[in-house]
């Protein structure tokens, strides 16, 4: 599979955040058709930091290689279900593509517009401390 970034966008909306802060991640299919032996499906990646305290947005395709019938299944597959559903296992594994590749573009983002990543980071706890929640943001709003 080859995966293309068109377009990216990243936008801090408060200055001073609330806590707790909510951030979800979702990729959603925006379109698929055919480039030349090869699948096209078109994505749509989204960061949200709620309460509105930002996102995140990447916009690009996922060209998939593979069997002309599987291009073609996946193509009425498509069609059958008016835009919505690819074949369960090609969906699943053009999906992980797209989170896998833009959770490591919505991170670099993060950083550049002070927000926290969109995934959980490691964290080192030294000495008797107590221990730091799973996903505490607060440490690392700028």
């Amino acid at each position: 599979m080859q995966f293309i970034v068109n377009s990216v966008e990243a936008k801090r909306t408060s200055k001073n955040p609330t806590q707790p802060m909510n951030i979800s991640n979702n990729s959603t299919l925006t379109a698929v058709s055919k480039a030349g032996d090869k699948l096209s499906v078109g994505f749509k990646f989204m960061c949200n930091y709620e309460p509105d305290v930002g996102f995140i947005r990447v916009e690009g395709e996922v060209l998939v290689e593979g069997p002309a019938e599987n291009i073609d299944k996946a193509l009425e597959e498509w069609a059958k279900s008016n835009g919505k559903n690819l074949p369960r296992e090609m969906a699943e594994h053009v999906h992980n593509v797209i989170l896998t590749n833009c959770i490591v573009e919505a991170t670099v983002l993060s950083r550049e517009v002070r927000l926290p990543a969109p995934i959980p980071l490691p964290r080192v706890a030294i000495n008797n401390e107590a221990p730091v929640s799973d996903y505490d943001v607060s440490h690392y709003i700028r």
